[in-house]
């Protein structure tokens, strides 16, 4: 029986499991997942697509996959979702206690270096805000966000786009990576005439700094010899590290790795290299609980810390400004309005 203005869905409940099967591809995940028999499961999804008249799932080889009517209402139910875990969040946060889970997609550089620092300090502060980390390369990451897979995007060249909105941002430079005792691991920086003798290990041509590197090459005439192409720039840095060549990457700062000081990132010197930027996205549209907001606005005092910014964190002007050296953080009249009404009040820990 249906209640006032509620949607006019007989058996609502139905409407969870069909996330979490949508969610995970297999009925059996699920059952894991929520400690419910798969064949009630089951059930209950039969139940949702009679009353649509509609199949919402089809079997392949992998589990289930959405139909085109299933997508849809996938679209619709994740905005549902989202809406109710803010409006839980805002409940508990009258309480004068921050809750909530934060879902942040991120490359895996920037997971190593920055993120997993930042997580233990912000922990530490907000316990029972609760996170799931979505490691994926900067071509993906925006399409998660689209997606209502994630609240938070966080990577190198992300591109400004229609229905994202940029709270944060700053410019990065271009490096070889090499062994410490390389010959131009002591140089403030190389030109392109000192790589044409050396071994690389390459990103894969769907990366963007592949095609960074292939025009800049081109343009002497040379073309670089490779051992190995990965989509992985950590394995780079490990192959790296192993004396199998060296590599290139888009970094925060350059000198030794923090990590793993047998390599030193050295920067590249040439006018046909445009400056790279690592930014921070949030949907420009869809709703976000009061921990999300809370994460964005740490974390842009935490990228201005790890910059190396010497304003005081979360320092905002007038539209937009660069504060700390490269970093761009976005005014606040520039968010989407659920952030604009959280940030007044979210006290601090």
């Amino acid at each position: 029986m249906t209640l006032g203005l509620l949607p006019n869905f007989v058996n609502t409940s139905a409407l969870r499991y069909f996330y979490e099967v949508a969610r995970y591809g297999s009925f059996q995940i699920v059952e894991e997942k929520v400690h419910v028999a798969a064949s009630a499961i089951r059930r209950q999804v039969q139940l949702l697509e009679d009353e649509l008249d509609t199949k919402l799932f089809v079997r392949d080889r992998n589990g289930v996959r959405l139909t085109p009517s299933g997508e849809t209402l996938l679209y619709r139910v994740r905005r549902m979702m989202r809406e109710l875990d803010a409006a839980r969040s805002e409940i508990v946060a009258l309480t004068g206690e921050q809750t909530g889970h934060v879902r942040i997609g991120i490359n895996e550089t920037v997971a190593r270096e920055f993120l997993a620092t930042f997580l233990g300090e912000f922990r530490a502060r907000y316990p029972k805000v609760t996170f799931e980390v979505v490691i994926a390369s900067s071509n993906l990451l925006a399409d998660t966000l689209f997606r209502g897979e994630v609240d938070i995007i966080m990577g190198y060249a992300l591109e400004r786009q229609t229905g994202l909105k940029q709270v944060a941002s700053f410019n990065l430079q271009t490096c070889i990576t090499v062994q410490r005792d390389h010959p131009l691991a002591g140089r403030a920086f190389v030109r392109v005439g000192d790589l044409v003798d050396e071994t690389f290990i390459m990103p894969t041509q769907d990366q963007r700094l592949r095609h960074v590197l292939n025009s800049v090459f081109s343009r002497v005439a040379v073309r670089p010899t490779f051992s190995v192409t990965t989509n992985s720039f950590e394995f780079i840095a490990i192959m790296v590290a192993k004396g199998l060549g060296i590599g290139c990457q888009i970094r925060v700062l350059a000198g030794p790795d923090p990590a793993r000081p047998e390599i030193v990132y050295v920067p590249i010197q040439d006018p046909d290299i445009k400056p790279s930027v690592l930014a921070c996205y949030v949907s420009a549209t869809l709703p976000v609980n009061l921990a999300v907001t809370l994460c964005v606005k740490e974390l842009q005092g935490a990228l201005e810390d790890w910059r190396g910014g010497t304003e005081p964190a979360g320092a905002v002007v007038e539209g937009s400004a660069h504060v700390g050296g490269d970093i761009e953080v976005s005014s606040e009249d520039e968010l989407p309005p659920v952030l604009d009404e959280s940030f007044g009040i979210l006290p601090p820990a």
